[in-house]
C-alpha cells in the first residue's frame, strides 16, 4: 500500500488531465476482443508501452480501461468531518457495498459492525484517539487482506502501548513443528535467565505455546498478512511482545535436560526482537518500529527500485522492490547485461516487492516465458450498475530476446499486490523455480484509497479483483486463508538454517544458488528469437482514449 497518500494528491489532477483528452495517440491497446468483447482495454503485449518509454502516453492509454464505467465513478469518500461513530458507520457501509472479496473471503459485515461499533463509540465518548485508531485497525485486520488497511501519520501511541516491550528473545516455528528460540538479546533478562538459541518453548503463560501463538494479536504487523502461513509468522513474532512491564511465565526445554520455568518482564528494547525476526527478507530490517513502513523499510534494503549484481559462479542477481513505470528500463538493462555476460542462471529477488502496476509485472514475465501466457482480467466496481465489471484483459508475450536459462525466484509474505504477478506467471508457465521459506502475501486485488476518516486517517481497500482465464479470482487468499504463490522448493526451517540466518547469512539465496548449480548442463545459448514481438492495433472505429491521469492511481492500479 506504499505511496497511497500520494495517489490522493494525484487524483486531484483529474480535471486538468481531461483537458488533454485528444492529445496523445493510441499506441499500445486494442479495445475489445473475442475473449472479452466488453473489456475497455486489451493489452495483447504488456511490454509495448514500457518499450516506448513514454509514461505520459501510457497513463493516457491506461485510462481506457475505465472508459465504460467512467461516468459512474466517484471520488474517494470524505468522512473526516463526521463524528467518529458516524464516520465508522459510513465507512462500514461503503466497504460492505464495494469491497471486491466479500463472498470470496466470507466476510460477515453485520457481525463485524456489531463487534467494533461499541469500541468506536467508547473511543468517541472518551475522546481517545489511540483507542479509536486501535479499534479501527482491529476491525480492518478482521479482513484477511493486506490491501485493506489504514494509513496514518500517527498511531497516537497505541502501537507502543501494546507491543513496546520485549522479553529479550524471539521464537520461530520449525519444520518439525517445534517452536525454537531463534534469538536471544545479549544482556537481556532472557539471556541472564539462561535462555539460549535452540531451546524449545513448550508453554507460555500457562497455555501450550501453539495455543498462545494462535491467540496473539498481530494488528501491528508492518505488512498485513493475508494467508494462514503469513498470519502464523506474524503471530509468532508478536508472541514475545507486550506492554512494558508485563510479566510472562515461559516453559522451555533443552536437548538432554528437563523442562524449566522462567519468569520474565517485558522491557523497552526498541522493538529489537521484531527487527531480528525479519530474516525472511534476506537481512534484518526495522519494520514494525518505523513510523511509515510504506516509506521507511525499503531504504534499509536498497535505495533503488531495481538492483543488479553478479554472484559467485557468474550468476546474475536482480532484486525488484516495486513496479512503477520507471522500473522497466533498469530491469531491462539488468537483463541485457546478464545475457551479454552469458550468465548461467538468474536469481530474481522479490521478497520485498510492494507492487505497483500490473502491466509491468506481466511485462517482466515476458523476459522469461517461451509462449504467450494469459495474465488477467481486471475488474472494477461500477457504482452505477452496483456490480463488478471486467475492465481490461492482459497477456504476457515472450520477448524477442527472452532468457532461456534457469531462474530462481525468491518471495516472502512481504511480496504483495502486483509484486505477486511475476511469481504467479512463473507458476502458471512452469518457468523457473520459486525457492523460499514462505509464499507470497495473497493480496492481488485492485487497491485504492477509498475514504478519509477523522484524525487524518486514510482507508484503502480493493474495489476490483484479478481473474484468471476462467474468470475466477486468482492469487487472493480465500475464506480458508489459502492463497498467494507458494514456493516450489521450500527452504528448510530448522535449527541450522535459523542459526545461520541469525548470523547474517542469506540462507534462501544460498539454496537458490544451490538449485542453479544443479541445473548446470550443456545449455542452448541465451539467444534471441527471430520472431518479432506482436504489436497491438486499435480496433476498427476506435480513435480516442478516455483520459484521467490523476485518477489512474486511484481507480486503475494496484498499490
Amino acid at each position: 500500500m506504499q505511496s497511497l497518500k500520494n495517489s490522493l494528491v494525484i487524483a486531484g489532477l483529474l480535471v486538468s488531465a481531461l483537458l488533454v483528452f485528444l492529445i496523445f495517440p493510441v499506441t499500445a491497446q486494442s479495445v475489445g476482443s473475442s475473449d472479452c468483447p466488453s473489456c475497455g482495454m486489451v493489452w495483447k503485449d504488456t511490454c509495448v508501452p514500457f518499450e516506448l518509454n513514454n509514461e505520459t502516453a501510457y497513463n493516457v492509454e491506461s485510462e481506457a480501461a475505465n472508459s465504460q464505467i467512467a461516468k459512474n465513478l466517484t471520488p474517494y469518500a470524505d468522512f473526516s468531518m463526521l463524528p467518529a461513530s458516524s464516520a465508522f458507520l459510513s465507512l462500514h457501509n461503503l466497504m460492505k457495498e464495494r469491497y471486491a472479496f466479500t463472498q470470496w473471503r466470507s466476510i460477515d459485515w453485520d457481525t463485524l459492525y456489531k463487534t467494533y461499533a461499541p469500541k468506536i463509540a467508547d473511543a468517541e465518548k472518551n475522546q481517545d484517539k489511540a483507542l479509536y485508531y486501535r479499534a479501527l485497525r482491529q476491525y480492518l485486520f478482521e479482513i484477511p487482506d493486506a490491501h485493506v488497511g489504514v494509513l496514518a501519520d500517527s498511531d497516537f501511541g497505541a502501537k507502543y502501548a501494546d507491543v513496546g516491550g520485549g522479553f529479550g528473545f524471539a521464537v520461530t516455528q520449525l519444520d518439525s513443528g517445534k517452536f525454537g528460540v531463534s534469538y536471544v538479546a545479549n544482556g537481556s533478562a532472557a539471556d541472564i535467565a539462561g535462555i539460549r538459541p535452540g531451546d524449545h518453548v513448550i508453554a507460555w503463560n500457562g497455555k501450550p505455546v501453539a495455543d498462545a501463538i494462535n491467540a496473539t494479536p498481530h494488528i501491528w504487523s508492518a505488512t498485513k498478512p493475508s494467508t494462514a502461513e503469513g498470519i502464523l509468522l506474524q503471530k509468532q513474532r508478536f508472541l514475545t511482545r507486550a506492554p512494558v512491564g508485563t510479566p510472562a511465565t515461559v516453559v522451555l526445554a533443552s536437548a538432554g535436560s528437563p523442562s524449566r520455568t522462567i519468569n520474565l518482564t517485558a522491557s523497552d528494547d526498541g522493538y529489537d526482537t521484531l527487527t531480528k525476526t525479519t530474516t525472511f527478507l534476506g537481512k534484518q530490517v526495522k519494520d514494525v518500529g518505523t513510523a511509515h513502513p510504506w516509506d521507511d523499510v525499503q531504504p534499509q534494503l536498497s535505495n533503488d527500485t531495481v538492483t543488479y549484481r553478479t554472484l559467485p559462479g557468474g550468476y546474475s542477481y536482480i532484486a525488484i522492490y516495486g513496479e512503477s513505470y520507471p522500473a522497466y528500463q533498469p530491469f531491462k538493462a539488468a537483463m541485457l547485461s546478464a545475457m551479454a555476460n552469458n550468465t548461467p542462471g538468474i536469481v530474481i529477488d522479490l521478497r520485498y516487492n510492494g507492487g505497483g502496476d500490473d502491466n509491468i509485472a506481466s511485462c517482466f514475465a515476458g523476459w522469461f516465458v517461451n509462449k504467450p501466457v494469459f495474465y488477467e482480467y481486471a475488474t472494477k466496481y461500477d457504482p452505477g450498475a452496483k456490480q463488478f465489471a471486467i475492465t481490461s484483459e492482459a497477456w504476457t508475450q515472450p520477448r524477442p530476446n527472452a532468457y532461456k536459462g534457469p531462474i530462481a525466484v525468491m518471495v516472502s509474505p512481504y511480496t504483495i499486490s502486483s509484486g505477486e504477478g511475476l511469481p504467479l506467471m512463473f507458476a502458471n508457465s512452469g518457468t523457473g523455480k520459486i525457492i523460499s521459506w514462505y509464499g507470497t502475501n495473497g493480496a492481488f486485488g485492485m487497491n485504492a484509497p477509498q475514504a478519509i476518516m477523522p484524525f487524518g486517517l486514510i482507508i484503502a481497500f480493493p474495489d476490483g479483483a484479478s481473474l484468471d482465464q476462467n474468470r475466477m479470482i486468482q492469487d487472493d487468499s480465500n475464506a480458508s486463508l489459502v492463497g498467494g504463490v507458494a514456493p516450489q522448493i521450500r527452504v528448510p526451517l530448522n535449527e541450522d538454517t535459523v542459526a545461520r540466518s541469525m548470523a547474517g547469512e542469506d540462507v534462501q539465496l544460498t539454496y537458490a544458488l544451490k538449485w542453479l548449480d544443479s541445473q548446470q548442463k550443456p545449455q542452448t545459448p541465451a539467444a534471441t528469437s527471430a520472431t518479432s514481438t506482436p504489436t497491438q492495433k486499435a480496433a476498427p472505429g476506435i480513435g480516442i482514449v478516455l483520459l484521467a491521469v490523476g485518477l489512474l492511481m486511484v481507480i486503475g492500479r494496484r498499490k
